[in-house]
């Protein structure tokens, strides 16, 4: 598995490629654990590049979905293939995790969360 971090207004993007499985999580999961532990707490999955998502890497999504939320933080997964999004529409995945159809929608999904967080944002 391929991971290209990027970051843009306080939001990290993983960019991943390849297969999101069993034998390549760790990886990944170490990623995140770093992000974390620098205050990086919204984070998106950019699986436009997956193909396969096995059970040990949707419950990757869902654990990191959860421990962000525990620290109010957030993940989102965008750019999911037909296959990916069938898996997590069947496993009912996308009710636990925000599912953005492209990277730009999850872009600005979590500036609203982020202005929403701020208390200093102005409503107009």
């Amino acid at each position: 598995m391929e991971i290209r971090v990027e970051v843009d207004s306080e939001i990290i993007f993983l960019k991943l490629a390849g297969s999101l499985v069993a034998s390549s999580i760790e990886e990944l999961k170490g990623q995140v654990q770093k992000l974390v532990e620098k205050r990086y707490l919204h984070i998106v999955f950019d699986l436009s590049r997956v193909d396969f998502v096995d059970s040990s890497g949707l419950g990757l999504c869902i654990t990191t979905s959860r421990e962000l939320a525990a620290l109010s933080g957030k993940l989102v997964c965008c750019g999911l293939s037909d296959n990916v999004q069938k898996l997590f529409t069947m496993t009912r995945a996308d009710q636990k995790i925000a599912v953005m159809a492209t990277r730009m929608n999850a872009f600005d999904y979590m500036l609203t969360l982020l202005s929403d967080d701020n208390p200093e944002a102005t409503v107009l």
